[in-house]
């Protein structure tokens, strides 16, 4: 029988030497395995894959060969070991012992030897832990907080020191999981006290209405959920179609929208009237958007599928909102998905950014004179945010940043900045957005 930590080790190696996507090799860790293995299998691959360039700097100083000359199997049973001997409440002789008995399964008995001697030398050394103290502040950052040197010299330009610690720190921890109420089918309030019934905790979010924040590690089973009365949708992400504030009646377009949480919450928003259109290029991902829709017993969305940079061909109604959600480096949401960090490089904004700007054109075109057009993406990347919106206002004289809603305007006042917002895990608790409200004025 497979443990927890074997079922995680498969997920790890399957990422690391595979290339798998972290979110379906833990989805296949995780069938048939109780919830308690499932929140321990979760917690030990996103913990591993966070730290791995932390922990193979330590290895590194442990070994008397290069980690890379070691099997894979074995690399990673050496991660996992210490990732729990450095980073979780895991008794020492327990991390230890399972991952000797990890390596006997997937190796043999010279290297279960290698893993017993390194992890008990990382037991005695955690306490003062050999991190670098070089000049290098890039490089001391990058191998204690485990980010790739060019995004920390990124944030260090922009943030200086102590902030990029903190935004580290913030991006490597676990964020908990965030639910949206449905308010066609049920209030904030009692949502929290169907929960708290539940023994779960959870609280309101301070920043954001209508978005309930619970501490689990993984989704529980929630009777609200399956019924309907809430979804599972980060509090920034619920956060933009309030932005959007689109009114009962309406028309709204909701540009590359699946999975299409923004949608089915502007829907809600507009009390279930007018017509949200969900655009999306992906027709597979579109039949995500009215399975959503059913659960939440929403009947004003509609799909279609169609290429986002080429909009303005196809002669659409103007409508009174419309979101562009585009896609981009996901550089805001490093807490929920830590291999985005290891997959990204700096090429990847330049080319994002070209196409951002491109569905943000063509998007222009849908909107009626004096309606609502919306900007976000999940990453706080100046060349994805700001810089996007700068060279959009410039070439489209009809438009301009608008004032956010007044509600919003009482939470977000003193950080809003022209119609636009940057939020960010470690001053907010949010995942990294920007958001920009814009309206036609001609």
């Amino acid at each position: 029988m497979v443990t927890a930590r074997g079922k995680a080790l498969e997920a790890i190696t399957a990422v690391l030497e595979a290339g798998a996507y972290s979110n379906l090799a833990l989805k296949q860790a995780t069938k048939n395995v109780s919830s308690t293995d499932a929140a321990l299998i979760k917690q030990l691959v996103y913990g591993t894959l966070t730290y791995r360039a932390s922990l193979d700097y330590l290895l590194s100083q442990w070994l008397t060969r290069p980690l890379a000359k070691l099997q894979p199997a074995i690399r990673n049973v050496l991660r996992l070991g210490l990732y729990q001997i450095i980073y979780l409440q895991v008794p020492d002789h327990a991390a230890v012992d399972e991952s000797v008995r990890l390596a006997h399964r997937v190796g043999h008995k010279g290297v279960a030897g290698l893993v017993n001697a390194v992890l008990r030398r990382a037991v005695r050394c955690k306490d003062d832990l050999p991190w670098p103290q070089t000049e290098s502040a890039t490089y001391n950052l990058s191998v204690r907080y485990s980010f790739p040197e060019w995004m920390i010299a990124r944030w260090l330009e922009r943030y200086g020191t102590e902030e990029t610690r903190a935004l580290c720190q913030a991006h490597n921890q676990v964020p908990g999981i965030d639910l949206r109420v449905n308010t066609l089918l049920n209030t904030q309030a009692e949502l929290l006290a169907e929960l708290e019934a539940e023994g779960l905790e959870a609280e309101a979010n301070r920043w954001v209405k209508n978005s309930v924040h619970l501490t689990a590690a993984s989704l529980p089973h929630l009777s609200a959920l399956a019924k309907g009365r809430c979804t599972v949708q980060g509090a920034a992400s619920t956060l933009v179609g309030q932005v959007v504030d689109p009114q009962p009646g309406q028309l709204v377009y909701d540009v590359c929208a699946a999975p299409g949480g923004k949608a089915l919450h502007m829907a809600e928003l507009m009390q279930n009237t007018g017509q949200v259109v969900a655009l999306d290029i992906h027709s597979r991902r579109l039949g995500l958007i009215e399975k959503a829709a059913k659960r939440l017993q929403i009947n004003s969305v509609n799909t279609r599928c169609i290429d986002a940079t080429k909009l303005a061909e196809q002669g659409w109604e103007p409508a009174d909102c419309v979101l562009v959600d585009a896609p981009c480096s996901g550089l805001g949401v490093i807490r929920r998905k830590p291999d985005i960090r290891w997959q990204r490089q700096p090429a990847d904004i330049r080319q994002l950014s070209a196409l951002q700007i491109k569905i943000l054109q063509q998007a222009a075109s849908l909107v009626k004179v004096g309606g609502v057009l919306v900007y976000s993406v999940c990453s706080t990347e100046p060349e994805e945010s700001s810089e996007i919106v700068d060279a959009f206002l410039q070439q489209q004289p009809a438009f301009e940043p608008l004032p956010w809603p007044e509600p919003l305007q009482a939470v977000w006042g003193a950080e809003l900045e022209a119609g636009t917002l940057t939020t960010h895990p470690h001053r907010h608790g949010l995942d990294g957005f920007f958001i920009a409200r814009l309206g036609r004025r001609r």
